[in-house]
Formats: structure tokens, sequence, C-alpha cells
């Protein structure tokens, strides 16, 4: 039985359990009693009317004077999360943008006739969900730099991504031929946390709470710790690895057993890095929500400890892809991937299609330099693999995606592989279509060009976690001439507006506006302005007359689903 006959079934079967299950938009729809679980699960709602960037978006709003006032004085924190809301600080709806085209690699770029257009890949990106267990006595949320309001939302925001992804997919005249996550896919790499997160993508029940199961405000889907259900994603999917993904909150450290055992214990943990770097004032304390979200921090309090918290290493979390179930097996790793703590892999997502995927791994897991840890990196035995890859991609006349967590510009300095000889080695190979990444928490493009001999478009996809909370869709269309066009549209979840998801895109905008406090000439609605132009796109390039060729010895769908599903909604 697959999860969604076992949803309907609940509700066929257990009706003295439901509530409210003729769900208006808006509304959390109680499903039923799960067995062995405390508290019923709730499938949350998406919006009525969907939606793309292309239709509508959401954009902070304008602070006051006096709002900033009250930021630059300290007298309103970035944890004072109840009054956000009578402070103006939140976000408001936008008006949606169209494609912004891009013809740098294609000046001389002619449209196909509709009857040669082919659509050779339609697929989901989403980068940095970097689920979060609020509760872990790990966490460092008494370091304002890092801490995020909307981080105990975290499960609830990536799941409104997963369900408003399918129901897109669904709503198109074919689905997503597959899904990339492009690394960070939990914060602290915590067993419970990656639990979570397979679980959404693969559909099942999520239970964010640890330690002691609690409830905050009575009753079922209603607060942060609720259990909810995840129908899943039913397009294979793909994932690169980033620095939170085997290291501590992303380049603290190393797993070590005495961060092991902090993170399943009962006290809350003081890491002897952060006496180094001076920060004495910020110690890592516990983090609980009362009903109107206020964060509780004692570093004297025990909290109740949980034996799923461990963080993983490298080894692992590649094993728990292995496992996760769903499709493929694996999600492109192999369990001597596992073994050897191999990051990357080369795949084709439709086995039978000359199309190859290659994702990177760009952390260096044995990293002890705190300064450098965040950043990418590559070592000559990757480099020498990747080179083996491309010219065998090459060879094959296959259409080349390439995927790692971080863009080649935040690469450190003391990387084996220069990024400058990987971008040479990419800028050779005429059959690469796109390089897509994260890392960055921001939607950018950037064009890598050999000038006459053509080049390539990074694309660096925003985090789920931060505003303005995007995961993106994109199509690759054969034109049917000399041309390859890539449609890039972003997507915000599509959570209605008193949902909890829609509550952290307010929470998201507002810690943008603690963060520019020291700038306040600036309002946080300049950072949105400057993510909108490197959101919705549409990139004309080429790629080699052979790769072309051999595509078109193969059948594709002639419906572009861009141009005929997204941009109708």
């Amino acid at each position: 039985m697959t999860f969604k006959s076992l949803t309907a079934a609940l509700i066929i079967l257990v009706p003295m359990a439901l509530t409210g299950c003729q769900c208006e938009e808006g509304e959390d729809c109680l499903v039923g009693e799960i067995p062995g679980e405390p508290q019923a699960a709730v499938v949350y709602p998406l919006t009525q009317t969907p939606y793309t960037a292309l239709q509508k978006t959401w954009k902070p709003t304008r602070l006051s004077d006096s709002t900033k006032a009250l930021i630059t004085s300290g007298e309103l924190t970035v944890y004072d999360h109840e009054h956000f809301h009578e402070h103006g600080i939140g976000v408001e709806e936008a008006e949606g943008t169209p494609w912004l085209e891009h013809q740098e690699l294609a000046p001389d770029f002619v449209e196909g006739e509709p009857a040669q257009r082919k659509s050779l890949a339609y697929f989901w990106i989403v980068a940095d969900p970097q689920v979060i267990d609020e509760e872990s006595p790990i966490r460092m949320e008494n370091f304002d730099k890092v801490y995020r309001p909307q981080g105990h939302y975290t499960p609830q925001v990536f799941e409104a991504h997963v369900r408003t992804a399918e129901r897109l997919s669904q709503l198109s005249s074919r689905r997503f031929d597959f899904a990339l996550l492009a690394g960070d896919l939990t914060d602290g790499g915590q067993k419970n946390e990656v639990d979570w997160l397979l679980t959404t993508m693969n559909g099942g029940i999520i239970n964010p709470d640890s330690g002691v199961d609690n409830d905050p405000v009575p009753g079922p889907g209603n607060d942060h710790n609720d259990p909810f259900i995840s129908d899943g994603l039913s397009a294979p999917w793909f994932a690169a690895l980033g620095n939170h993904d085997s290291l501590y909150n992303g380049g603290f450290g190393t797993v070590t057993q005495q961060l092991r055992n902090a993170a399943t214990g009962d006290h809350l943990y003081i890491s002897p890095i952060f006496g180094l770097l001076g920060w004495h004032g910020y110690i890592p304390g516990d983090d609980t929500r009362d009903s109107r979200d206020t964060v509780i921090t004692n570093p004297a309090v025990k909290t109740p400890p949980d034996p799923h918290r461990y963080p993983l290493t490298i080894n692992e979390i590649i094993d728990e892809l292995y496992n996760a179930g769903g499709t493929p097996q694996g999600h492109g790793f192999t369990p001597n991937d596992a073994s050897e703590g191999k990051g990357y892999f080369s795949y084709r997502p439709s086995p039978e299609k000359p199309i190859r995927l290659i994702v990177l791994h760009t952390t260096d897991s044995h990293e002890v330099d705190i300064t450098l840890a965040f950043e990418g990196s590559m070592d000559q035995i990757q480099f020498n693999w990747l080179q083996e890859q491309l010219t065998l991609a090459e060879q094959n006349q296959e259409l080349v995606i390439i995927m790692s967590h971080h863009r080649l510009s935040d690469f450190h300095r003391k990387s084996e592989v220069h990024p400058s000889t990987i971008e040479a080695l990419f800028l050779a190979h005429k059959n690469i279509a796109l390089h897509v990444t994260g890392h960055g928490h921001k939607n950018t493009k950037t064009l890598h060009s050999a000038f006459e001999h053509g080049g390539y478009w990074e694309l660096m996809t925003a985090s789920t976690m931060d505003f303005p909370m995007q995961s993106r869709i994109v199509e690759i269309v054969d034109e049917g001439n000399d041309f390859i066009s890539i449609y890039v549209t972003n997507v915000d979840h599509n959570s209605p507006e008193n949902s909890m998801s829609h509550k952290a895109r307010h929470l998201a905008a507002g810690k943008n506006a603690f963060t520019l406090a020291p700038f306040f000439s600036v309002q946080p609605e300049f950072l949105w302005r400057e993510d909108v132009p490197s959101q919705n796109l549409l990139l004309r390039t080429k790629v080699s007359a052979g790769t072309l060729e051999n595509i078109r010895k193969y059948e594709w769908s002639n419906s572009v689903e861009s141009e005929e599903i997204l941009k109708t909604l």
C-alpha cells in the first residue's frame, strides 16, 4: 500500500477521529489518529489556486523609522517574534515577474518552430532545506548571527515546498522527470533531522519533535511540534551533500563522539571552539518555544535526551540516502560510496535517454580550519574522476547537467584543485547545459564564457529556510535548430496566509531586517529586489552539434510545460 492510499484508508476507516475534513483554504485538515503516535497527524493545505513566481510572489514589508530605531537601539531583537507583526515586520504580496531572457551565449538566437521544439528535461530544484531540530542541545540559538526566528518551522516549510512541487508536477501534461536537492539537507546533520527530510521526500508521517513528545498548543496541527503527513514527491530524486550534512552546524568542527554524546544527552553543549573564537557571550542554548513562539534559553537547564539526535558522518549520511527508499534506489549513491565516504556520482536520470547528471561533493569533511570549512573545495582524486566522466559523456554525446552544493566562486583558497581549473574543464566540454548549486541562500545566475567558444550558465537556488524561501522548476528545450532554451521558473511554497509555513515566511523576512540593522540606509526590501532578476529566467544557449544530433535520435515530448502550464496558471 502506498502512503497516499494509506491516507485515503484512514479517511474512510476512522471518520469518528476526523474534524474539519471539508478543508477550506488556510485550514489544517485533520486526517486521523495514527497508530503509535501520541497525537493525530494532519495534512497541511495549499492555496486553492496554484501559482509560481510568474503569477505572484512575496516581498518584505518596508520598515518604519520607528521600527528601525527600535532595532538599532536593541530594544527590539530577533528573538522578539511576538512583536514582529505589531512593528510591521513581515511580508506582503507582490506581483510576479516574467522570464528575463538572456542571449549572451546565443546572440543570434532564433526560436524554433512549435513542431520542432522538444522538451528534453523538466525537473525541480530545491536547495538548503536545512531542516532543524530546534530542541537539540548542540544548537547555537544564543548566537544571534546564526539564530533564525523561523527555524522551528523548517520541517513544515520544506514539506510545503514538496507538496507545492508535486501539485505543479501533477498539473503538467507530464510529471517532473526528476528532482535535485542541492545540499545542506538538514541544519545539524542529525539522524532525526535526516529522517524528517527523507520522510518528506518519500511520503509518510513526520513528527518534528525530539526529547519529550510535547504539544505546546493543545490539539493537532496547530504548533510546530505536531505530527503531519507528507504525500512525498513522485519524481525520482538525487541529492548533493553540503557542509551542513557532515560538519557541526555547517563548519564548526567534524562529527566527534563528544559531539554525539552532547547531542543525544541532556546538557546544553558548550563547544570549546566558542572560547577560541572569543564568543564567550554566545553560549549554545536549548531552544523551546511557548504558544507565542517566544524563545526560552537557559544554559543551566537540562534538556530531555533523545538517542535519535546524533549527528551523522559523511559515510553515514550517504548510507541513509542509499537506504532512504523512493526512486531510484540509492538516489545516485551505492553501498560502496557509503563505505568509502565518496560523496559524488554520475547517473543517467532516465537510463534510456542521453542526459547525464554529474553530482559533485564540494565539502571537505576533514577540514579543521573553521575559517574555511563552510566553503567549497575539491581534491585531485575527485577532479580526475570528473575529467573521466566528462570525457565519457562527450564521447557518448550526452547532454550534461552538473550539480554541486557550492558555486565555484565559493571555493576556499586552500582547495587542492583551484576553481579556475574546474571552470576551464567545464568550458572545454561543449555538451554542458547547466551547473546548479546551492549554499548561498539566494538566487543567482553566473555566466561562464569562453568568448567565441561558448560557455555555460551556473545557477544557484535560494534556500527554503531563508527568505525568499523559493525553489525552482527548470525545463531544457531543444529548439530544433542550433539552440537550446533553459526555462527557469521560481516557486514560492503555496501555503495559505494563516498557516505555519506562511508565518515562517514572515519570520524569515524579519531575520533580514535584523541582519541589515547596521546598514539601515538600505531597506530589507533591497535584498529581495536584488534577488528578483535571478529568479525567473529564460537562458538561450548552444551545445555541440554532435550532442544535438545524438539527442534528436530519441523520442521527446513536444509539450513545453513552462509555456503551456506554468505560464498559464
